[in-house]
This record gives C-alpha cells, structure tokens and sequence, in this order.
C-alpha cells in the first residue's frame, strides 16, 4: 500500500473517471464543499492537492491517468462514491482494443460496493449502459444537462422555485457538470439551496 493510499484508508472515497469532464465535475464539487467549511482532502491524479487529517471525505480526480504499472488510477483508490464524466475511446490512450478499454470502466463500477453509489452522465451511452448493470446494494445516481437559458451572453440555471442562479460557464455542454456535482453533493448532506448559493461564485480555471 502506497503511502496515499495508506493516508485514504479511513475516509469515504469519491473516485472521478472519464475521459472528459473530470476536473471541471471534481473542481465544482471541491469549489462548494470548500465555500461551505467542510473538510475533504482532495487528489488529482496521485498528487495531493489539498489535504486534512481530520477529514472524512476525500475526493479524487483519476481521470484516466495510470500508474506506474500501467493501471488506471481510478482503479487503485477503492471508491466508495464512483463517478463516470464520460467515456471516449482512442486507439493512442494505451488501453488496448476498445473492448479493454469499456472493460477498464466496467470493472470500475464493478468495484462499487455494497451501500455503495455510482453516478453517471445520462448523455454518454456506454456509461448508462454500465451502470444501469444490476449490482447488489449499489445506487446509481444519473446527471443530465440542467434546465437553463442563456441572456446576455451568461448562462443561468433554472430551479425547482424557477429562480435564475447566475454562471461563470460558457459551454452549454458542460453545464451537465453542475447537475453531477449537485447530484454527489446531495448525497453528502448539501442542500440545493447551500449549492445554488456556493455556486455563483465559481470560476472555471
């Protein structure tokens, strides 16, 4: 066991995987759990970006980084929260045939387990198709682009109460993002209202 993996032991595991859209889905989640005071150690790939002894959630962008011995970092951190942004294959990303490669992300949420959650973006049909898979005890928790409108060159979202909540996004194909983020946030006790007011504030970098 590796000295992070060591440090990961006791803390609930939200592991990011895809081809797309993990350091904007990781980022957003980070950005409102850090505007709200809770306390998370957070990864990004096997780097350390923030770290708290005392935290009991870790989230951890994998992307489709690997190790050194040639397996995807999704795959080593044990999630207990499994997130799949999307799934894109290319012959040059060094995962074999596309058959291997689905395979990679079918054991990824193979490994979920029991009481534990997968969420996925509904407008990628290979990740629907893993994760609709019955799986003992495991809740699939599904994201799709939001209820929006652009005026003036912004993006807002629309709420349940119809309130227009201001974004600093511009590509109207990331806005599912904020709908994951807000998904896997729920699961972690934060209300739509803690999110909506956490959010305006975000910057993509």
């Amino acid at each position: 066991m590796t000295r992070l993996e060591e440090h990961l032991t006791d803390k609930q595991r939200i592991v990011f995987a895809g081809t797309t859209g993990c350091p904007l889905l990781a980022g957003i989640t980070a950005h409102v759990l850090r505007h709200l005071g809770r306390r998370f150690d957070f990864i990004k790939g096997a780097e350390i970006i923030q770290q708290d002894s005392g935290a009991a959630i870790a989230l951890i962008d994998a992307g489709e980084e690997k190790s050194s011995d040639g397996t995807p970092l999704f795959l080593k951190f044990q999630h207990h929260f499994g997130v799949i942004t999307g799934i894109s294959y290319d012959k040059d990303n060094g995962f074999g045939t596309e058959d291997e490669y689905i395979r990679l992300y079918d054991q990824f949420a193979d490994a979920t387990p029991k009481g534990g959650m997968l969420a996925y973006s509904e407008h990628d049909p290979v990740a629907g198709v893993l994760c609709n898979k019955e799986r003992a005890d495991v809740a699939y928790v599904p994201f799709k682009s939001p209820q929006h409108i652009e005026e003036n060159g912004f993006n807002y979202l629309i709420t349940s109460h119809k309130d227009r909540i201001k974004i600093h996004l511009k590509n109207k194909l990331d806005l599912q993002y904020y709908s994951g983020a807000k998904e896997i946030l729920k699961k972690l006790g934060i209300t739509s209202e803690q999110f909506y007011q956490a959010i305006t504030q975000y910057q993509p970098s």
